[in-house]
């Protein structure tokens, strides 16, 4: 049950590249976290892609957007859902969907994958706190499904 978040320069992505960007991320977490492949379960995979404006994304104060396509994403998960390994395949596939996004970019593509894992209990979901345990029921993740509470 991941949040994706995506900064993306503006204009690098059209709204159908933006949309098959999206679904492939969702690929990239139904398989490096596990997530039955049911939409249902991918359902709860968001993606947001946020664009900042020329200008705004600098390398050591200079505009290097002549040279290079820098994406920044963060993924927001539970704490125990990635390994070490699970998170370098989650960083190696997205900057692949990143990349194919942009076929025939002659710029070079930049990636930056940000894991941000939330300790138990400071997850709010609907008005209650979900820990790894409440995660891993509602998710299916398969690796975990000894913490699922039985419904």
């Amino acid at each position: 049950m991941p949040l994706i978040s995506l900064k993306a320069p503006a204009g690098v992505l059209n709204a159908d590249s933006k949309a098959a960007l999206s679904g492939r991320l969702v690929d990239v977490a139904v398989e490096c976290e596990q997530i039955p492949d049911e939409p249902a379960k991918r359902a709860l995979c968001m993606v947001m892609i946020e664009e900042g404006a020329a200008g705004n994304w600098t390398f050591g104060g200079s505009d290097l957007s002549g040279m290079v396509v820098s994406f920044v994403a963060t993924i927001t998960l539970a704490k125990g859902v990635l390994d070490e390994r699970s998170r370098a395949r989650f960083a190696e596939l997205g900057h692949k969907a990143l990349v194919d996004a942009l076929p025939g970019e002659t710029r070079r593509i930049a990636s930056s994958f940000l894991f941000n894992e939330i300790e138990d209990g400071m997850w709010g979901v609907n008005g209650r706190l979900w820990g790894l345990r409440e995660h891993a029921t509602a998710s299916g993740y398969r690796h975990l499904q000894q913490l699922a509470v039985a419904r």
